[in-house]
């Protein structure tokens, strides 16, 4: 089984100031490459947090992603954090810096590349650069951390512009819907569940659909058993496809 782990970073997550949407980005392109996500962890802008929280993720997991604190002001931390976790220093990386001036250059003529801007090519050194179509800014690994800007606007074009490089055993994933409530349909899952060990079934209800009151949802790897699993649960509670 190829494994993940994701980290969250920043105060603005944890005040309640920004919605984090990345880790919902990142755990559905994780299961469409058959990767199974572990654990996502949020810490504050504190660079002995995100590196004790990243050396530990680094070691649950084949794969760890970051996101958030790579930008231009002192509270973006996250390569410096990262570095010193792994015991690297930080390396102007010349080749990101000339794609960050012509990006400026093209797109905001006036800007000043200073210093603010430049701590943004201030990499871990030795890492690895990978480089995602259109813009200036790569993806950055530092051993199995892959690390990604918060913006999720970016976060969603980088990850998925790298999502080839992944790659797990495949789920398959089939979606029922049911108007009868958890406890109508609670036996019925257990008695399915306890005949398909290897299929996880979930059931999860809505309050202000109008069209159902329960999602339930089945996963894994053999196909065959999968369907199998769901025909049975969906003729029991009366379960239909949207």
């Amino acid at each position: 089984m190829t494994t993940a782990c994701a980290l969250i970073i920043g105060d603005e997550i944890l005040t309640g100031k920004v919605q984090d949407a990345n880790s919902y980005t990142l755990a559905r392109v994780l299961f469409e490459r058959g990767v199974r996500l572990l654990r996502i962890e949020t810490v504050s802008d504190d660079i002995d947090e995100i590196g004790q929280t990243v050396r530990k993720l680094s070691g649950l997991a084949d794969y760890v992603f970051t996101s958030g604190g790579i930008g231009p002001t002192h509270d973006d931390r996250t390569y410096e954090a990262i570095a010193k976790a792994f015991d690297r220093g930080l390396a102007l990386h010349a080749p990101t810096l000339e794609k960050l001036r012509m990006d400026l250059q093209q797109r905001y003529p006036d800007a000043v590349l200073n210093d603010a801007r430049k701590r943004m090519a201030l990499l871990p050194d030795p890492c690895e650069i990978i480089g995602v179509e259109r813009l200036w800014v790569p993806v950055v690994v530092v051993e199995n951390v892959h690390i990604l800007p918060g913006v999720p606007s970016l976060f969603s074009y980088m990850i998925n512009g790298i999502k080839q490089r992944f790659r797990g055993e495949v789920c398959e994933r089939i979606i029922i819907y049911t108007r009868k409530s958890e406890g109508d349909i609670a036996e019925d899952l257990s008695r399915v569940q306890h005949a398909f060990p290897s299929v996880a079934i979930g059931s999860y209800p809505e309050y202000d659909k109008a069209t159902y009151k329960v999602m339930v949802t089945f996963e894994g790897v053999d196909v065959e058993t999968v369907h199998k699993a769901a025909r049975q649960v969906e003729r029991a509670i009366d379960g239909f496809h949207l």
